[in-house]
């Protein structure tokens, strides 16, 4: 079966809030993972900018729904690939807002002062969705460890209580 990568950029129709996107974002995981389909999305004021790997004709059918869906606004098709492997294996949909990143990391793949995926190069959209997946990997990995921390503490001070 081969693997396709679809990277496109769309604005947030003008009726809809960003409240409204939490939950698209959780349909579309359980969704995605139904289909087969990994990927990140980020979102910023000036728009979406979506990474989808899969199976070509799972990716093929849900790209047309997004471009059939009145919630995006000129949905750009930027990279259409049959690739060798996927690269984000581990996400059904990571999801990061622009305003979570460092300035420093938007300035490195944008060509002007605001972020706009529409401006993006197919290599330069794919670099950053994984740079930032990579960031949110990490982010993740370190609130589970500071949850555990507790928990291990605990565990010394009932250890000790017990050895008294």
């Amino acid at each position: 079966m081969k693997i396709v990568r679809l990277v496109y950029a769309s604005r947030l129709a003008n009726d809809m809030g960003p409240d409204a996107l939490g939950k698209i974002i959780d349909v579309s995981r359980r969704n995605n993972q139904k289909l087969g389909i990994t990927g990140a999305l980020c979102y910023s004021p000036r728009g979406f900018l979506q990474i989808l790997e899969g199976p070509a004709d799972a990716v093929n059918e849900l790209y047309r729904r997004i471009v059939q869906d009145p919630r995006h606004a000129k949905p750009t098709l930027l990279e259409f690939a049959v690739v060798p492997f996927r690269e984000f294996e581990s996400w059904s949909m990571a999801y990061i807002r622009t305003d979570e990143l460092a300035a420093a990391l938007l300035h490195k793949y944008s060509s002007g002062k605001l972020f706009d995926p529409f401006r993006l190069s197919p290599e330069q959209a794919r670099f950053f969705l994984l740079a930032i997946t990579q960031l949110r990997a990490n982010h993740l990995a370190r609130q589970e460890q500071a949850a555990r921390a507790p928990a291990r503490k605990s565990a010394r001070k009932t250890s000790r209580a017990k050895k008294r």
